[in-house]
């Protein structure tokens, strides 16, 4: 991707080039890191699995084990789901740059640079909660150590791992190094994940622009020139505006059609797995607050960040599928709205046709179930409690 307005989408481009999965990427380096961050992710989620071969886990304790173990597993498959949609990601970029090039004035510029500059926003912000998140996991795995020095008792703390695996070693030996696997692991899932989610915000944001670029043009087809002008010069002028803002309305349309074609089956296992994690991060943290001692506050700690960046991850996503939906629903209220008794027949029957097709709202679907929009967060949610509830009555 090489355009004039690639600064915009610069801060995506070097996080996916960091994780190999920047499509224009062809060099030999990027296979090693492809095998290295699947290595990383797959050999974690092994120790973590090792857990169950080697220990009795108590129903509170298979839950821990699992609110991390499909953590990880959502890691590996937005990962690997990013290596396979390589192509679409490329046919995406060239679609961008081409909507780029056929705006027309400036304020058409802005629009999309309005929409450009949230994507860039959320990146930084995913980018700083990821941070946050990986810091605090370590933090935790040194909690023994702070506690030492803050509340010291008459023998040291043992370290203790925020995050239940088994290396078949002895981890108070190879703690450090331990840690280190940890942290990189964690530190690359959730680079991971916010790659892959803020270059689908960028999509999805950019779709909202060329929608909001289409309601512009509608409302302002008849200004106060036109009207001015010869009937002949006018039907011409109004012929060429009106065939620009059905192209790219269509545009648009077809843009929402190949989103959703090529993430849904990747985002509707990234929900499953997204609900199942926080259906046993929630009931975790339900049975953890009936306990009161050290441990059980740091893996309460743990705990409701976990939570607590699923849910941010998932309101997001579902907020620009929200604001996907009401910006589409502009276009209808644009063309009711405009001047079209001024139009001549031709135009006012076209029209018609124009209302037709805007009254369908763009929508963003995952396997044919979820839908994207705040009242598909509220059904998540819902399931989420459901289950949380069914595993603690059983």
């Amino acid at each position: 991707m090489d355009f004039t307005e690639e600064h915009y989408y610069k801060l995506n481009r070097i996080i996916m080039v960091c994780l190999g999965l920047w499509p224009y990427n062809t060099s030999a380096f990027r296979k090693i890191q492809i095998i290295f961050y699947e290595a990383l992710l797959i050999s974690f989620s092994l120790c973590q699995l090792n857990v169950f071969l080697m220990k009795d886990c108590s129903i509170a304790a298979t839950m821990r084990i699992c609110m991390f173990l499909f953590c990880n597993l959502f890691f590996i498959i937005k990962y690997t789901g990013g290596l396979l949609l390589t192509d679409s990601f490329k046919y995406i970029f060239s679609r961008l740059r081409y909507d780029w090039n056929i705006l027309k004035n400036q304020t058409e510029f802005e629009i999309i640079q309005k929409h450009a500059d949230k994507t860039r926003f959320y990146t930084i912000i995913f980018m700083l909660i990821a941070t946050s998140v990986v810091l605090g996991v370590i933090s935790l795995a040194f909690a023994s150590t702070i506690l030492d020095i803050i509340i010291p008792l008459n023998e040291s703390r043992p370290l203790r791992l925020p995050i239940e695996v088994e290396y078949f070693v002895d981890q108070q030996r190879y703690f450090y190094a331990i840690s280190l696997h940890m942290g990189m692991t964690f530190y690359a899932g959730m680079m991971i994940m916010t790659a892959i989610t803020t270059i689908f915000i960028a999509y999805v944001s950019h779709n909202c622009a060329i929608f909001e670029i289409v309601s512009y043009r509608l409302e302002h087809m008849f200004d106060e020139k036109i009207l001015e002008m010869s009937k002949d010069i006018r039907e011409h002028i109004l012929h060429e505006r009106l065939i620009d803002a059905v192209h790219l309305h269509c545009r648009a349309v077809d843009m929402t059609n190949v989103l959703t074609d090529n993430f849904a089956t990747l985002f509707f296992i990234l929900i499953v797995t997204g609900v199942a994690c926080t259906t046993f991060s929630v009931f975790h943290i339900f049975y953890l607050m009936t306990l009161l001692n050290e441990i059980a506050i740091i893996d309460l700690i743990s705990g409701v960040g976990c939570v607590l960046f699923q849910f941010y991850a998932l309101f997001t996503g579902n907020y620009i599928g929200q604001d996907l939906i009401d910006i589409s629903a502009n276009v209808f209220q644009a063309s009711y709205n405009m001047e079209w008794y001024a139009a001549p027949l031709w135009l006012q029957k076209l029209i018609l046709f124009i209302m037709q097709k805007s009254i369908i709202h763009a929508t963003l679907k995952a396997g044919g179930l979820f839908e994207g929009s705040l009242e598909g967060f509220a059904r998540l949610i819902s399931m989420t409690t459901s289950y949380v509830m069914f595993i603690h009555s059983t």
